[in-house]
């Protein structure tokens, strides 16, 4: 009984060290943050949102004019994707699979329906299948916030 006792603890004490370094937020004073949402209802919270970086001055400023305009008015995000979640795209608890190659995404009016998708059911649940076509830019996204850490 007792073996069995420290083995449970012994695993819970792993899960939660695992769990607490998934959901510390890893920022590089090198990138600027923002959290990319979704104006359409999504059925599982885990596609409502994610995040990119940049540091292209070029970007930044489209960035802020955007976040001046009505969120229907705000152009999708389209970029390409990297394995890994670079040590901050997550949404709540959940640390997504996949990046943006930071500096290699932009704001764009259209993308082609290859590239649009959610990106937990879509994008993490079938990731070799997203990094085979290396491009993501889901349709219904729009930079929502920028994230200071």
């Amino acid at each position: 009984m007792l073996k069995l006792i420290s083995g449970m603890l012994l695993m819970a004490m792993t899960v939660f060290i695992a769990c607490k370094k998934d959901s510390e937020f890893k920022a590089d004073p090198t990138w600027r943050y923002f959290e990319v949402g979704f104006v359409d209802t999504m059925d599982d919270w885990r596609d409502t949102a994610f995040v990119v970086a940049t540091s292209d001055s070029a970007l930044l400023n489209q960035i802020q004019a955007e976040l001046a305009k009505a969120v229907n008015a705000r152009k999708i995000v389209f970029g390409t994707l990297v394995k890994g979640s670079g040590g901050y795209n997550r949404n709540g608890v959940h640390t997504f699979k996949w990046h943006f190659k930071e500096d290699d995404w932009e704001l764009t009016d259209v993308t082609a329906e290859i590239y649009s998708g959610r990106p937990y059911s879509d994008v993490d649940l079938d990731l070799d299948y997203w990094l085979g076509i290396k491009k993501f830019g889901p349709w219904n996204s729009y930079i929502k916030r920028e994230i200071m850490k």
